[in-house]
């Protein structure tokens, strides 16, 4: 693959509902007093998050735009972010008529696509008859994100091959407790956290989502090696032991086996303890959190409220929610804070990817319109006019450019906030807002960089669940809502309760589940696979 090729094409670029999808043969008279017999059709999709205020208003300019070419309405159902895995699961069980969703690997992809629910979509790629699509999606791009089986099931979407993980902080409230220099270090954190903790009474110091909980803070940066490799199958990790030359899978170790299997593994993988060093942070760091933590499914307006004093968050979310925090509390200010070292720092190599998207669109096999939904994106992608429209809402009313790649958005932004991650994202299309400070715009050319990523072993290995099925489903209904409390820091003597539900788990197929990805990660490495 032509990493390299893509990763500069990216450097050159920095800076559901129960309406059915239908379709009815009419003339439609154009703006110009013409007429389409394109049939009209109505698209319906899933996706998660809070539906855009003026959603309503970039739709009738789309349909105004394509009512002579698309004749498209589309009808996007708006699934709350912790319901939204579910429903899909059970839209796609059902059959129900639906023409696109939002699926990713943390999602439903790994399960979903080995049961057949989602269409092949490689023919759409690299076609001249959809321009947009062969020009938005380039023949690497294509390959990265094909899956187990060789095809393409997505479309997937992404600006660079990371999106940053940040706190984001008050720089007001910061500066306000005494601190005056910008926050560099977890131990400078916490100082913060214990601050506002004694002075700011009721305001919480960390906001995060009860489902996540601390994510990627206090993730290990191991040393380089690639003999010992993790990998999640159904909320358990899997450390995955291969030879020194990477052709030969010695061991498997799950979370919760004894202390003799970790012993296999070279150090720090060693033992529990070294392997996971960041559940004793989690549960260190969990004072700083909400009580009634594993209830918050939306911590940046949790922040906004003004009741935390930072928040988890990525990079890419910057621009929007600096703006929207100057508009909602007087006086407040937002920086953030590089959660990883070696990032923090800029570091080359630092950034392992598998050059894959995290995020996309899925085309359930049950729609009556696949073809019909890949001309809307191959339209979305064909002029970068129509992609802004969705993006970043209307010219003129919600945002307006700013030199070739740059952006700034107007007053009437704040109704029209769109997860572009979901729909609209691609490398091709970035544009960074003008707003953005000097040290955003640095962090931002960083991960567009090449040399600022590395592809570790297995980085393109995917298991294929579809003779572990049943074991996988029901180790991942055990294991969830486990890890969510871990996640939160709820789990004060964690290692006792993993030995537990490694037990619990061993009767629900773990070792059968491990016995098939020792399999598929050999057959990979035979296959010539890295």
């Amino acid at each position: 693959m032509k990493v390299k090729q893509f990763g500069m094409l990216m450097l050159s670029l920095v800076l559901l509902g129960s309406t059915v999808a239908c379709g009815s043969k009419e003339e439609s008279k154009g703006t110009d007093g013409g007429s389409s017999s394109v049939e009209s059709v109505k698209l319906k999709g899933m996706l998660f998050g809070e539906e855009p205020k003026d959603l309503s208003l970039v739709m009738q300019e789309f349909e105004k735009r394509t009512k002579d070419t698309l004749n498209t309405k589309i009808n996007i159902a708006w699934n709350a972010p912790a319901d939204h895995k579910q429903k899909v699961k059970l839209a796609m069980a059902a059959g129900e008529s639906v023409d696109f969703v939002f699926d990713a690997d943390f999602q439903n992809l790994r399960e979903l696509i080995p049961q057949g629910a989602y269409a092949q979509l490689d023919k759409y790629f690299n076609n001249d008859e959809y321009p947009g699509l062969k020009k938005a999606f380039s023949s690497e791009f294509v390959e990265m994100n094909k899956r187990y089986d060789n095809h393409l099931y997505t479309i997937p979407f992404t600006q660079y091959f990371y999106d940053i993980p940040v706190v984001f902080i008050r720089k007001d409230l910061r500066e306000k407790l005494g601190f005056q220099k910008p926050i560099e270090s977890y131990d400078q954190l916490q100082q913060y956290y214990d601050k506002v903790l004694a002075t700011e009474n009721g305001m919480t110091p960390l906001a995060v989502q009860g489902n996540g909980g601390f994510q990627m803070m206090f993730t290990p940066e191991r040393p380089d090696t690639n003999i010992v490799r993790p990998i999640n199958l159904g909320g358990i990790t899997f450390l995955v032991h291969l030879s020194d030359d990477l052709k030969i899978v010695k061991d498997i170790v799950a979370l919760g086996d004894p202390a003799s299997e970790y012993a296999k593994l070279p150090a720090p993988f060693n033992t529990m303890d070294s392997a996971f060093i960041q559940y004793d942070k989690f549960a260190e760091w969990s004072k700083y959190l909400e009580k009634d933590v594993l209830s918050q499914k939306d911590r940046k307006a949790y922040f906004m409220s003004g009741k935390a004093a930072s928040f988890y968050g990525t990079l890419a979310d910057y621009a929007a929610s600096k703006k929207q925090l100057k508009e909602t509390i007087a006086g407040a200010d937002l920086e953030f804070f590089v959660i990883n070292d070696k990032m923090r720092n800029m570091e080359a190599k630092a950034i392992t990817t598998n050059y894959k998207s995290n995020n996309s669109i899925a085309i359930p096999v049950t729609s009556k319109n696949i073809d019909r939904t890949m001309k809307f994106f191959d339209w979305m992608f064909q002029d970068r006019a129509n992609h802004d429209l969705f993006e970043f809402g209307i010219e003129g009313k919600h945002w307006e450019a700013v030199g070739d790649n740059e952006y700034k958005q107007l007053d009437a932004s704040k109704n029209y906030n769109f997860p572009g991650y979901e729909f609209t994202w691609n490398p091709t299309t970035i544009r960074l807002s003008s707003d953005l400070d000097e040290t955003a715009k640095k962090y931002f050319e960083y991960s567009a960089k090449p040399d600022s990523y590395y592809a570790p072993a297995l980085a393109s290995f995917q298991f294929d669940t579809s003779n572990v099925k049943a074991e996988f489903a029901n180790i991942q209904s055990k294991a969830d809502p486990f890890i969510q409390t871990l996640k939160a820091g709820q789990v004060k003597d964690w290692k006792s309760d993993f030995v537990k539900l490694n037990s619990d788990l061993k009767g629900l197929g773990l070792d059968k589940i491990r016995t098939e990805l020792q399999k598929q990660v050999q057959a990979y490495l035979d296959a010539g696979g890295k």
